[in-house]
């Protein structure tokens, strides 16, 4: 975790002076305190996923974009060395596999939910698209007042503009692949 808050961390500085941002006008942007955003950006703040998604939406940057260790010129996708991010004490687990690029427009996240999990997200940007892949267990998602239960396999595509939720009712770990398009 510690690793993961100092990678936020200067990820948010880094982007915040590129656009030489303050403190104050970040916090406007993305309904975070301006104390918060400071311990995140020292990285003596472990921010939940929800607080991590209100920075990305404000800011307009990719969720994943926080996460990622400064790199130059490449970035290895390996599961073992991505950042992980847990909400729901734990039971909900999002792993940064492929980085957001301008270039590509997507990223790719890996989620774990433990048995009897409820992960609620809010809307992310306009023109967000969601595509959910059931690689183990099942999931129900729920967007827009429809509901569709997903079985191994399955995949659904979605707006990811409006708030959503996954749902695992099953007695097993279900995981997840998500790519996350930006149009």
């Amino acid at each position: 975790m510690e690793q993961m808050s100092r990678n936020i961390g200067y990820q948010l500085k880094k982007i915040r002076m590129q656009r030489s941002l303050s403190l104050d006008d970040v916090a406007k942007a993305t309904n975070v305190s301006k104390a918060q955003l400071a311990q995140i950006e020292k990285g003596e703040s472990n921010p939940t996923v929800s607080t991590i998604w209100k920075i990305a939406s404000g800011m307009r940057i990719s969720f994943s974009s926080l996460l990622q260790p400064p790199r130059e010129h490449f970035q290895k996708y390996d599961e073992k060395e991505s950042t992980v991010v847990s909400e729901e004490d734990g039971k909900y687990r999002v792993y940064s596999i492929i980085p957001y690029d301008p270039k590509r427009g997507w990223e790719l996240y890996k989620i774990e939910m433990d048995p009897g999990v409820v992960h609620s997200s809010e809307a992310h940007s306009e023109g967000v698209e969601e595509t959910l892949t059931v690689i183990k267990g099942q999931v129900t998602v729920k967007a827009g007042g429809i509901s569709e239960e997903l079985q191994e396999g399955v995949t659904l595509v979605f707006s990811g503009a409006q708030e959503h939720q996954y749902i695992n009712s099953s007695n097993e770990l279900t995981i997840l692949h998500l790519i996350i398009q930006y149009r």
